[in-house]
């Protein structure tokens, strides 16, 4: 894990395994210092490009650091707090992995995930 970093959109860099988290309020937040729009992950120990994004809700924040060892650059989304300009310029999908990972909460209140016709993405 040394050889990872972790760099959110809204507070710069992180631990993949933030322990300071387990005494506050969620301890979940242990994962990835917790909730965030827009976080990247680069694996510095694999050279070539390989890509996963994730369009995730907080709970997959356990799972992506699992990941780490198949990836260069795992890329983790969270549609419900992101301004989707963002979105469109930050993420290429060309030769990348996607997962949607969402918990049943949130597939089953699917209001948040929209398809943008127009531009050909999830809104």
């Amino acid at each position: 894990m040394e050889n990872i970093t972790v760099k959110h959109l809204e507070y710069g860099n992180k631990k993949v395994y933030d322990l300071e988290k387990l005494t506050g309020p969620d301890a979940y937040d242990v994962f990835l210092s917790g909730a965030s729009s827009y976080i990247e992950i680069t694996n510095n120990n694999i050279q070539d490009n390989t890509t996963l994004i994730i369009f995730r809700d907080s709970f997959s924040s356990s799972l992506a650091p699992l990941l780490t060892p198949y990836y260069n650059k795992i890329i983790v989304v969270d549609l419900r707090y992101i301004d989707f300009n963002i979105v469109k310029e930050k993420l290429n999908f060309e030769n990348a992995d996607v997962l949607f990972l969402y918990s049943t909460l949130i597939i089953n209140s699917s209001d948040i995930l929209k398809v943008n016709v127009k531009h050909g993405i999830i809104q």
